[in-house]
């Protein structure tokens, strides 16, 4: 079912971007986007080059929204001068690195090897992250609020104490709603009365082939507090590591913020207990050592860690202050499958998904992510009446999709 999976998502991939013409021009990376679906029309899809296929695929539809995004930002002739412009760089790298991984797939890379051009093969090592932001748009998000209540009440119980940064883990396994979680507490009334600035940072996965992580987070921090980004650029020296984090310092200092960090996956003593008190080093080498030296803690604020690992998070923000995330219930689940369902502008036989709705409940097992994954299958696929194919092949192809995408499920 592999073939049929990739088909779907290239059809979902074209429709969405047919959404778009009328802002074409409008639409970052907007002739990238229409090469690509191009060559994936035309491509011959096989086993041997569906999976592959399959998380471009992925990636390409979760880039589209982001550049929707994009197209949002209010000041466009001073993007590059806004925060907006830090998510712009990652936003290109990834278009880059998926494209070259198209064209491989597709066969339209003479030598395999190289990419299309000089760029793409700088950016292909990046590989494709999973990228996340605060931005949750006009998604519903179902059943989190006992959670969110819950994880607020221990956000927001210290975060004003002067002296004093408060930190929360929100951990649980792949698409069980932790990003989401965490766009709830960033988005809600109450962070927004109290923390300037907010700050959310997605943590990949993995990084560029030599880059140093730690100066990215660093550089992110700067980008999203709208520091000039020539002068972000210009501490590249061999004490710039140092230079980054005084001048975190420096722009936090005498502010409550919000920090997310998404999606951590590898830890180390650079990021280890980050909302801890620490004196300011002495010495100007000394303050490269922690990540915690960037975070002043003069006003209070709240530092946001989510990730799979639970020992991940309780390194930077400790054992006390971790949110387990819940398996959704199975009316939640519905909700999202619904949701999903609407999407489909054709007839759906409602009737039919009713009676399937215990079966799809034990499919998706409690998890936000694959309820809306069967829901976006159902609304694309054929399956408008029991006649056109087996509930028990959708629901073993669906299936198959969870478990083989369950790298990518957060």
């Amino acid at each position: 079912m592999a073939v049929e999976v990739v088909q779907f998502l290239i059809r979902k991939f074209a429709d969405s971007l047919a959404e778009e013409a009328v802002a074409a021009a409008e639409l970052p990376f907007g002739a990238q986007f229409h090469d690509m679906r191009d060559e994936l029309e035309k491509a011959a899809v096989f086993p041997a080059n569906a999976d592959e296929l399959r998380e471009c695929l992925y990636e390409l539809n979760d880039l589209l929204a982001e550049c929707r995004m994009l197209t949002k930002c209010p000041i466009r002739r001073n993007f590059f001068t806004q925060p907006n412009a830090w998510r712009f760089s990652k936003t290109k790298k990834r278009v880059t690195a998926v494209r070259h991984r198209v064209l491989q797939c597709v066969g339209n890379n003479p030598d395999g090897k190289a990419a299309a051009s000089q760029e793409d093969g700088a950016a292909a090592t990046a590989g494709l992250d999973r990228w996340t932001t605060s931005w949750l748009g006009h998604t519903k998000i179902h059943g989190f609020g006992q959670q969110l209540a819950e994880l607020e009440a221990m956000a927001f119980k210290d975060c004003g104490a002067a002296g004093k940064l408060t930190g929360v883990g929100i951990v649980g396994m792949g698409g069980i709603g932790k990003t989401a979680l965490a766009q709830l507490l960033f988005s809600s009334p109450r962070a927004r009365a109290s923390f300037c600035p907010r700050i959310w940072m997605c943590m990949s996965r993995t990084t560029c082939a030599g880059a140093d992580r730690r100066k990215e987070v660093l550089q992110g921090i700067l980008m999203a507090l709208g520091h000039e980004e020539d002068a972000i650029l210009s501490m590249d020296g061999s004490n710039s590591l140092a230079e980054l984090v005084i001048a975190v310092h420096q722009q936090l200092k005498g502010k409550r913020y919000l920090i997310v960090f998404d999606d951590v996956w590898h830890i180390d003593s650079w990021y280890a207990d980050v909302v801890g008190v620490q004196n300011a080093p002495q010495r100007t080498d000394d303050w490269s050592e922690r990540l915690a030296f960037g975070l002043p803690k003069d006003k209070g604020g709240l530092v946001v860690v989510t990730s799979r690992l639970k020992q991940v998070a309780e390194a930077m923000v400790g054992e006390s202050y971790l949110h387990h995330v819940q398996r959704s219930d199975s009316e939640s689940c519905w909700a999202i499958f619904k949701d999903a369902l609407s999407q489909e502008k054709g007839a759906v036989d409602l009737a039919t998904f009713n009676s399937m709705k215990q079966e799809i409940l034990h499919t998706c097992g409690g998890l936000p992510l694959a309820a809306k994954t069967m829901g976006d299958i159902f609304a694309g696929s054929s399956f408008s009446s029991p006649a056109s194919t087996s509930t028990s092949q959708e629901l073993s192809k669906i299936d198959r999709i969870n478990n083989g995408n369950s790298g990518s499920l957060t």
